[in-house]
């Protein structure tokens, strides 16, 4: 099969790591690499037919495991092959189906024209969506959905209340109504980005929060963040006004921004959520720094995906509910162009996905 490695270092070079990565260029389609093969009872063969590029993926430990890593996280595919067509976990898939979703951070190989994932790491591929759309959304979606069901505290609707709930804040933005704060508050920084669009999208549907995306720009993003469901957008420059205001901050932008946060979010039982993967000792850096407040739970997180999360995710993107949005297109040969499309800072919206 084909598959995008990631070539080791030259033997005069120190060898490639999180504080020494890669460059673009080691990242090579490599040809005739042997099929994987399901090895237990929830493993199935999965063809890939999309997946994605992950920003700073460089710069993480699980790269560098070992030499010629496969990277990739997410993707679309048909079911090739399971372990066994009458186990009860594997035998819910069969050959021919197609599925969508995220391989984690110590099994990531979905850059590949075959993989192997778990029963646990997929689900049925929503209806209606193409391979680039359905493979943009695993990884992206399911980071929204637990920094806001699992860490953020903020209840988890059924889907069918969470279509509800999106179908009534999409009449009240048509009906022009006044739009009254809800009980709790959420700020997300980032709202623009990959997978501030769908936090955005999933708070909307969670019912009873008054939505604040924050955007480097009003004039470029306020119209796209409040179609998406957010009832306000603010600009970063604004936001100092905002003092001890939300109920929850989650931050997909890290650095300065989230060190802001800790002046936005509420001092007694606020909670404080960052997804920046360069974020990941904030909370002890913060408190080193003396910004850190008492009374405010604060975490970073690394996903880690379920089942559950991406039929809820399939569920409403097939009613509409939750839009995945493509940047850009690449063929796997394309792979060096597509990471460092991907690792900038786009202007445009959306993942940036390699097919086959």
């Amino acid at each position: 099969m084909q598959a995008i490695r990631l070539h080791p270092a030259p033997p005069s070079h120190p060898a490639y790591s999180p504080t020494n990565p890669a460059p673009t260029s080691a990242l090579r389609l490599d040809h005739a690499i042997p099929i994987p093969k399901p090895t237990r009872p929830d493993e199935l063969l999965i063809h890939v037919h999309a997946t994605t590029i992950v920003r700073d993926m460089l710069t993480w430990p699980e790269t560098y495991r070992h030499e010629y890593t496969i990277p990739g996280n997410d993707l679309a595919g048909t079911v090739v092959e399971v372990f066994d067509s009458k186990d009860t976990v594997s035998g819910a898939y069969q050959p021919g189906d197609e599925v969508f979703g995220m391989s984690p951070a110590d099994r990531a190989a979905t850059w590949a024209e075959y993989t192997v994932v778990r029963t646990g790491e997929i689900a049925h591929k929503p209806t209606g969506l193409g391979w680039a759309q359905a493979a943009g959304l695993p990884l992206s979606a399911q980071t929204a959905y637990e920094a806001l069901f699992v860490h953020a505290g903020i209840g988890v609707p059924s889907l069918g209340d969470a279509i509800h709930n999106l179908k009534k804040k999409k009449k009240e933005k048509d009906e022009a109504a006044h739009k009254l704060p809800a009980k709790q508050k959420l700020l997300i920084t980032g709202a623009s980005g990959a997978v501030g669009i769908h936090l955005v999208q999933l708070a909307a549907a969670a019912g009873g929060l008054y939505v604040v995306a924050a955007t480097s720009s009003d004039a470029r993003n306020r119209e796209f963040l409040v179609d998406l469901g957010a009832d306000e957008t603010v600009e970063y420059a604004s936001l100092d006004t905002r003092a001890a205001e939300f109920d929850s901050v989650v931050d997909a932008v890290g650095g300065e921004v989230l060190a802001r946060c800790w002046d936005y979010v509420k001092p007694d039982g606020g909670v404080l959520v960052s997804v920046d993967s360069s974020s990941f000792d904030f909370v002890e850096r913060h408190a080193q720094r003396g910004i850190r407040r008492e009374g405010v739970r604060a975490l970073f997180f690394i996903v880690e995906g379920s089942a559950e999360a991406l039929r809820f995710v399939a569920g409403l993107a097939e009613d509409g509910g939750l839009v995945s949005l493509v940047n850009r297109i690449f063929a796997f040969e394309e792979i060096q162009e597509a990471y460092e499309l991907g690792n900038g800072r786009s202007e445009g919206r959306g993942k940036v996905v390699l097919v086959r």
